[in-house]
């Protein structure tokens, strides 16, 4: 196909209508090469035992009158009974365990047994250790099945490695769940259907229009819609300003016509020089426009290499547009309302609108290319191993497999992007694995895939009713990297809008505001260090991977979380605006009375029933700060703030000691001192987990928590109410003072009929700043 012969290239609505013609067909398996048999290769004595052939690897059902299509069917077995009608499947479940040994003899015996040296390879790469803590490992398979309930299955065997005390290794670089199956070419059955396939050099990429066009036929809508958008975007340009793509066939950058069809590309920056690269700047934006333009030298050396394979993947697609950051956004664009600021807050419908997304998760940078776009880019080697003339045997592998060490699964950037994509095409491993939001298994060029059953009229977009989906968010999201402290709200602005549209609430630096109590609830996962350009009390203050465990407290369900708060908190809280003005935003107002006050509210508790004290004072008291610092800009907030809070809450003084008390359940992985809170006569009210280095100083020291909220210690058992059960505790916030205004330390709990243990003459009710 030319590229400059745009006659060929069809329109949307003619794609569509024509893919409900196609009669898909897979792409013809490849030839098996010589070199896969080794002349000197025998299963051992243990594999032997086995007696593996390839029916052993095809599931039939009990009521099926299908039969292996091989040559032996009318034989009679050695049972005296004819053909193979499947008794092999009895054989698998009564063995579902093989033993194959202790590793080093695994290891011995692979130089001349192909089952053993794929298994090692399927394992982790052959590099399976001896001699784990002391304790020689050993090697054992099972029977499993693979495939959809809904289709067809076949037969896979999955390598486990156990220490003597029957304890799973844990081996960097080890493989996840690997299955070991039949090659295709082999299958004795008609339906080829997750075997494994051997791969070209280079990506077939009829292949992979035949898995777009099996979705767009056979899912319907479905898969049109990101599940993290309340609407399908069935025209980009008309919702995204300043919306801009290369036209791969004129090789230039165009405003997006209406109703286009383009593909988004997400990738790793990495340490190049932006300088060196090219970029779309008001100097060349007039140029660049220019059919033809991106094959002028002056710009297409400068052009990243994995940019470059991105354009040439989508024109063999036969689609025409490709969305990209540093050639679609202006990049010197910096006015605070321009059209950059206005891109970056857009990507969640930019990446939502993609009719699907190129994911380059296998580079180190934007140099690193797509392996297999070119010839000669692939490095990988697939396992495969001829157990016996036309019975060969591969490890499937797994995407989660190299998600472990890939820098694109690190950074914050590409998680949103990521999230919001309907359709994929993620580039790692070696090959391309396809994903959808109907099919969110796979497909993969390793294996197998024909048409599929059609979706279900069920399968609709749902509002979301689960918090711990947003809980989860945060969490995934505080554990990755940015090139710049500065983007910490910018590369997750889209979840931001979902956040708003699903939960109903905006980010305050990071925080729902309509749940604000419970999810600052959250507890580092990992160890924190704290960073001075974001408030204490948000995971954004922190460097490290954090979480919370609202979805414990009421089963995941978002609306009984929400009407349990009426019950559970009763702060009223407010933002300072700036430092040098005494204004203070209400964080979030009930839209039901947006001038009641927060007893009267439908969420916030009556504080006057709750404690013994005067709690009648809720509003800010007016004051300027001197000497605090200035945080990173909450853009995204309809009213930002300063990320200063101001507020009314009880206010103890407990002592930090070592614990006199019993820890129930797991310890936290971040390996934080756990230190017992006292009041009154020594008595232990509650328990909080903090950093070594921070408790060096400070432990049987007093110092002062507020009240935040309450929340759980532990999970409901099944059937019961949360509400009815005991476990309900106070969150209590461990502050210090830098003069005027606190940052947090750290949260704990303490036993509600506890709070009145507190020294210095008992809890009261006091005005604080949080920064």
């Amino acid at each position: 196909m030319s590229d400059n012969d745009s006659n060929e290239w069809v329109t949307e609505s003619e794609s569509e209508a024509e893919s409900e013609k196609l009669h898909f067909t897979a792409p013809p398996l490849l030839p098996i090469p010589v070199s896969i048999a080794r002349p000197n290769d025998r299963l051992c004595d243990t594999c032997a035992e086995l007696e593996l052939t390839p029916q052993r690897f095809v599931v039939l059902p009990d009521n099926s009158d299908a039969k292996f299509d091989d040559d032996d069917d009318d034989d009679e077995d050695e049972d005296g009974d004819e053909g193979d009608d499947g008794d092999d499947n009895d054989d698998i479940e009564s063995n579902n365990e093989i033993q194959l040994g202790l590793v080093e003899d695994v290891k011995k015996r692979s130089e001349s047994c192909p089952l053993c040296r794929l298994v090692l390879k399927a394992l982790s790469n052959g590099d399976v250790p001896d001699v784990e803590d002391g304790q020689a490992v050993s090697i054992s398979l099972s029977w499993q099945t693979d495939g959809p309930e809904d289709h067809p299955q076949i037969r896979v065997l999955c390598p486990y490695a156990r220490k003597e005390n029957d304890e799973f290794i844990d081996v960097k670089g080890q493989n996840l769940f690997p299955e070991i199956t039949l090659l295709a070419n082999d299958a004795p059955t008609p339906s080829k259907s997750y075997f494994g396939r051997l791969i070209p050099d280079q990506i077939d990429f009829n292949m992979l229009r035949n898995w777009l066009a099996m979705c767009n036929a056979e899912h319907g809508d479905l898969c049109n819609q990101s599940k993290m958008l309340d609407h399908e975007i069935k025209d980009p340009a008309a919702e995204i300003p300043f919306f801009r793509l290369i036209d791969v066939v004129d090789n230039c950058i165009v405003v997006a016509p209406h109703n286009s069809r383009y593909v988004a590309l997400s990738y790793v920056w990495g340490n190049i020089d932006a300088s060196a690269i090219l970029r779309l700047l008001k100097t060349n934006a007039q140029d660049l426009e220019k059919p033809g333009s991106l094959l002028e030298k002056e710009y297409h050396d400068k052009i990243p290499i994995t940019i470059r394979d991105a354009m040439l993947a989508v024109r063999e697609l036969h689609i025409r547009y490709l969305w990209t950051d540093s050639l679609c956004i202006i990049q010197d664009d910096n006015d605070e309302h321009g059209s950059k600021f206005d891109a970056i807050s857009k990507m969640d419908l930019v990446y939502g609108a993609a009719y699907s997304t190129i994911i380059a998760a296998s580079g180190i940078d934007a140099n690193s290319g797509l392996p297999g776009v070119r010839p000669g880019t692939r490095d990988i080697i697939q396992p495969v191993e001829e157990i016996a003339p036309n019975f060969r045997l591969v490890f499937k592998t797994r995407s989660e497999d190299y998600i472990k060490s890939s820098m694109y699964y690190k950074r914050g950037w590409t998680f949103q992007e990521q999230s919001f994509a309907t359709r994929t095409l993620t580039f790692v491993g070696g090959q391309v694995e396809y994903r959808c939001r109907k099919d969110d298994v796979g497909w993969r060029e390793d294996c197998f895939t024909e048409s599929q059953s059609k979706v279900k009229a069920t399968d609709k977009h749902k509002k979301p009713n689960d918090i711990g989906d947003f809980e989860a968010f945060i969490s995934t999201y505080t554990g990755l990297s940015l090139t710049f402290r500065s983007d910490i709200y910018n590369a997750f602005a889209g979840v931001s809008r979902y956040f708003k549209t699903g939960l109903q609430a905006n980010l305050c630096h990071g925080i729902p505001d309509k749940f604000f109590d419970w999810f600052l609830t959250w507890t580092p996962l990992y160890s924190h260090t704290r960073r001075n350009d974001a408030p204490s009390w948000s995971w954004s203050g922190w460097n490290g991977e954090c979480g919370s465990d609202i979805w414990d407290w009421y089963e995941r369900n978002l609306t009984r979380a929400r009407r349990a708060q009426h019950k559970r908190t009763w702060i009223i809280w407010y933002q300072r605006k700036a430092h040098d003005s005494e204004e203070c935003i209400r964080i979030w107002t009930s839209k039901e009375d947006p001038t009641s006050p927060r007893g009267s509210e439908k969420r916030g508790g009556r504080v006057k029933d709750r404690f013994p004290f005067n709690c009648t004072q809720t509003t800010p008291t007016p004051r300027t700060l001197t000497g605090a610092p200035t945080y990173i800009e909450d853009a995204y907030h309809p009213t930002p703030g300063s990320g200063f809070l101001q507020f009314w809450t009880v206010s103890a003084l407990f002592r930090l000691a070592e614990p006199t008390s019993r820890h129930e359940g797991q310890m936290p992985l971040n390996k934080y001192t756990r230190l017992g809170i006292f009041g009154g006569k020594g008595t232990e009210v509650g328990t909080i987990f903090i950093d070594p280095t921070w408790c060096k100083d400070n432990v049987t020291k007093t110092h002062e928590f507020i009240i935040v909220c309450e929340q759980r210690d532990k999970r409901v058992e099944d059937g019961h109410s949360p509400d009815e059960e005991p476990g309900w505790m106070y969150m209590a916030m461990l502050i210090e003072w830098h003069g005027d205004w606190a940052e947090r330390v750290a949260v704990g709990l303490i036993k509600k009929r506890d709070l009145k243990q507190a020294l210095g003459g008992g809890p009261v009710w006091k005005e604080i700043i949080l920064g």
